[in-house]
């Protein structure tokens, strides 16, 4: 006797569900029934889910079909209210499929790929997904959020055949946006062209975002850096500069502190070359393998800015740091410093600067990456008493002579090359230094004096 309530309750559990129990179910899984391995599960916060149980070559799986809501008075079911036939039937075609190796979450990644390929992302819904993404993936610092978000505002409003530029599907955005985007800056008075290239920046990160997604096939805005505004000649540069590091005992404690760092990252990288190399960070992060001549020393690349060749001789200190570097990269990689996140992608020049501020915790406004051309050009003449027009020329700047372009054709080569080795092997020198008067070889915590 004690036997049979078990059994009335076996038998209980295995009565087809019905819409009354369904709505009335409480907290735990309920079997459906009718269909094997689908069950209704019940959270404690009411919420109302179909589950099934299905098998691929042998081995068990479970999956989600949808969710059951209770009707209330006044309010639509939401459209992905699934009752209790539709999920039967969404069972049924699952554990068909199944049958045939076809797993229902790849199926339903294809279906919502699909849709999001269909609906038109505007580039303001882009841009806030590129923002959002990178406060979370890259740890992005409140001031480089705020100034991505400055620079969309503006470029939002920008009109194009009466349609604003934030309202625009992102399929839509052609360079003709672009300009348009940077006419105010080229138009202002006085003229702002470091805001200008900002913007640009900003709209080409969006846009490269908007291709990695896959809402774009490409980037329009590769190869549109000539709708850039460039200085004329006679027109006053931009007064601010880059912080930078002028004192070589500071100079040596960065070095230090550089080389101490464990994370041995793309960004790392790029900073140690960086130290010896008077390229931009940009050109640097760029840097692809495809133009470099360890063998003998060279890396010829065109420079973004003028859209000139520039060959960089390399020291022996930066050889050795790009063959360690194909060594554990394999020398697959397109580029020479990819992204983490990306490999087949160059690594962003913001990486390095975050380095400096987040990992290495100097200041903002103390040392920047940018800033290291300042260090190689003014330490190189004031204390390795170094040519200028070397200096110059070495930085893939023209000579200051007004004739120079048109007569003197000399690019010193010769002397660039004796001087980038003089000027690592100085690095090196300080560094010792530096180990020394901090009487610790590995951790160097000196800040660095303010310029």
């Amino acid at each position: 006797m004690a036997t049979q309530p078990k059994k009335a309750a076996s038998a209980a559990a295995k009565k087809p569900l019905t819409d009354s129990t369904v709505r009335s179910a409480k907290l735990g899984t309920h079997p459906d029934g009718t269909v094997r391995g689908l069950s209704l599960i019940v959270t404690e916060t009411g919420t109302r889910s179909w589950r099934l149980r299905y098998w691929v070559d042998g081995k068990e799986f479970v999956h989600t079909l949808g969710r059951f809501y209770i009707l209330k008075e006044g309010v639509p079911l939401p459209r992905d209210h699934m009752g209790l036939q539709d999920a039967r039937s969404a069972a049924v075609g699952v554990k068909a499929g199944a049958r045939d190796g076809i797993h229902p979450k790849a199926e339903k990644q294809a279906k919502v790929a699909a849709r999001r390929a269909e609906q038109a992302q505007t580039f303001r819904a882009v841009a806030v997904e590129f923002v959002e993404h990178n406060l979370t993936a890259n740890e992005w610092s409140p001031s480089t959020e705020k100034g991505h978000r400055y620079a969309l505002a503006a470029i939002y409003g920008i009109t194009v055949n009466g349609v604003p530029v934030g309202d625009t599907p992102i399929k839509q955005i052609n360079p003709e946006h672009i300009r348009q985007a940077l006419l105010p800056y080229q138009k202002s008075d006085p003229k702002r062209p470091t805001a200008e290239r900002y913007a640009f920046s900003v709209i080409k990160r969006v846009l490269d975002y908007a291709k990695v997604a896959r809402y774009v096939e490409s980037n329009v805005a590769d190869g549109c850096e000539g709708l850039i505004s460039k200085r004329k000649k006679g027109e006053p540069r931009a007064k601010s500069h880059h912080a930078a590091i002028l004192d070589p005992a500071d100079l040596g404690h960065f070095l230090c502190k550089l080389e101490a760092h464990p994370l041995r990252s793309p960004s790392w990288y790029g900073m140690r070359l960086l130290t010896m190399l008077p390229v931009r960070p940009s050109e640097l992060a760029t840097m692809r393998w495809a133009d470099l001549d360890l063998d003998t020393g060279w890396w010829d690349y065109t420079m973004p800015k003028v859209d000139r060749l520039h060959r960089v001789p390399l020291p022996r200190q930066a050889v050795e740091i790009l063959r360690e570097l194909r060594e554990r990269r394999m020398g697959q990689a397109e580029y020479v410093l990819p992204s983490r996140l990306a490999p087949d992608r160059a690594m962003h020049p913001e990486s390095i600067r975050l380095l400096l501020t987040k990992q290495m915790e100097y200041n903002v406004g103390t040392v920047t990456p940018h800033g290291f051309r300042a260090t190689w050009r003014t330490l190189g003449k004031r204390h390795l008493k170094l040519d200028p027009d070397v200096l110059e020329l070495a930085m893939g700047h023209e000579t200051k002579d007004p004739l120079g372009g048109a007569y003197d054709r000399d690019d010193l080569m010769p002397e660039r090359i004796e001087a980038m080795q003089i000027y690592a092997d100085w690095l090196d020198q300080l560094r010792e230094e530096a180990k020394l008067t901090s009487g610790n070889s590995t951790t160097v915590q000196e800040p660095l004096h303010n310029q």
